[in-house]
């Protein structure tokens, strides 16, 4: 769907650590979009070992939760029970490695305690998975026997964690009124470690999450502040970890079944804008037709068109928007927006920095890409290569934007194999490329660019300069396209 071209640019999101929703229907669909996250962090990694433990760490936070129930504890508590070692499963998603030798995520309490609020579960979800390790530190302190009862894989974390509580800190936490449930739920955590159990699904619980949500705050009264960002998709810490030391961020889980069907259908809409009839640029290459027919004209991308057709707005200035947002750690806006159509025989892009392309000393300086992927990408058909951890070296030396031959040779690239509504963040420094498509389908990936508001809102300004390259013939300022341009 086409909008009227004099709308006006969509307004960034306000950026800060929570935000308090008190309507129910805002509320409902917070609960759907936590749901999805957490069925999906266990769907995807939680049949991980848990801390050298006999089983999974899915199958440990079951049995805990079934213990908390057995007992006749709330449904905040049942709920903690549940998530409260989501912090490793965050850091494998991000792709860290187990740490503590080997045993999980470094401060995976903290880690699933901020990341628990944001989604919008109630505080003292929050809180009994935050404290879930302070009670074992605690009873370590407090009662006799209980370190040499502990498994050897929890004592290997304890060293980790800040060992044996001091008396001062004990003391502090028997103020919490909280306490008490706090140290009845160690003892859940100690019992969800039996091999071999037979368990309900985790998506028996969601049903139960998304009410303690809806309800919007816990049993004290205390109210759930959840992210601004709980409504599209919230990064976790180690999200942004990950984004820091690579300049990249992989994200296979942001969009939905329905939102990922979508995709080439937006695709083909863009595909479709009237040239010469709107703000838009299509482009096309010239490629190898089959049967030694010479060669013929096919589209290889579309730009700017955001701003100017429903569908690719909602993407756009929504999740994509919100997460670029919080790599950023202030608001974003759109820069340039554009989508690549590589078809058989079409052309890759050399090496190269985005950096060099986006007039970085006249219009912002640094800027964040966001490819969306439409379809799977292979190496066959071109996928994007990434030198992952690169982004901090400043620009290195290219001609006309193509990074030397001599430097390129000594960097290590990564595939980057997205399969469709795959969603990946790469700072402007980072370096990448692409082979041509050898395969006789398509390959289309969006890639939408934002700056950081504090600088501008560059968009119209980058497309003023992108149309003096043009008329050189280029479909780009950088001359990294490996193919051959026409009109």
């Amino acid at each position: 769907m086409l909008l009227s071209l004099s709308r006006k640019a969509f307004p960034g999101r306000l950026l800060a650590r929570r935000w308090l929703s008190t309507a129910t229907g805002d509320r409902r669909a917070l609960a759907e979009r936590a749901c999805l996250r957490l069925k999906s962090l266990f769907a995807n990694y939680g049949s991980s070992d848990y801390i050298g433990e006999p089983l999974s760490t899915e199958e440990h936070s079951i049995q805990t939760a079934l213990a908390a129930r057995a007992a006749g504890e709330s449904k905040e508590v049942v709920i903690a029970a549940l998530l409260h070692d989501v912090g490793h499963l965050l850091g494998l998603e991000a792709g860290f490695e187990p740490a503590m030798d080997g045993c999980g995520t470094v401060d995976h309490e903290g880690i699933g305690h901020d990341f628990l609020l944001d989604l919008g579960l109630p505080p003292t979800v929050a809180f009994l998975c935050k404290h879930h390790v302070s009670a074992k530190r605690y009873l370590c302190r407090r009662e006799p026997g209980y370190f040499e009862k502990l498994s050897t894989a929890s004592k290997t974390t304890l060293k980790f964690q800040g060992g044996v509580m001091s008396e001062e800190e004990a003391c502090e936490l028997e103020k919490d009124t909280r306490w008490e449930t706090v140290i009845r739920f160690r003892n859940y955590d100690e019992a969800g470690k039996v091999h071999g159990m037979e368990l309900p699904s985790v998506d028996s619980f969601m049903g139960e999450i998304k009410r303690i949500i809806i309800h919007g705050q816990d049993e004290g009264g205390r109210q759930a502040q959840p992210s601004i960002f709980a409504r599209s998709y919230v990064l976790s810490t180690e999200q942004l970890r990950r984004w820091d030391e690579d300049g990249m961020l992989w994200i296979k889980n942001g969009l939905t079944l329905d939102e990922i069907d979508e995709l080439p259908t937006l695709a083909a809409e863009a595909a479709n804008l009237p040239k010469d009839k709107g703000p838009w640029l299509i482009h096309h290459e010239a490629v190898e037709a089959k049967g030694n027919r010479g060669e013929e004209k096919r589209l290889c991308r579309v730009e700017n068109f955001c701003k100017h057709h429903k569908g690719w707005g909602d993407l756009c200035f929504g999740i994509v928007q919100d997460v670029v947002s919080q790599v950023e750690r202030e608001p974003a806006v759109l820069f340039k927006d554009k989508l690549n159509y590589k078809g058989p025989g079409g052309g890759g892009f050399l090496c190269h920095q985005d950096a060099t392309a986006y007039a970085t000393d006249d219009l912002a300086k640094r800027h964040v890409s966001v490819m969306v992927a439409i379809d799977a990408s292979t190496k066959e058909n071109g996928c994007l290569q990434v030198a992952a951890g690169r982004h901090n070296e400043g620009v290195f030396g290219h001609e006309n934007g193509v990074m030397y031959g001599s430097i390129e040779s000594k960097m290590h690239f990564t595939d980057v194999l997205v399969q469709p509504g795959d969603i990946v963040l790469f700072d402007s420094y980072l370096p990448h490329k692409s082979d041509g498509n050898a395969t006789n389908g398509w390959r289309r990936l969006a890639y939408l660019t934002f700056n950081k508001k504090s600088e501008g809102d560059l968009h119209e300004d980058y497309y003023r300069k992108k149309a003096e390259v043009m008329k050189q013939g280029s479909i780009s300022i950088n001359l990294d396209f490996g193919g051959k341009i026409v009109d």
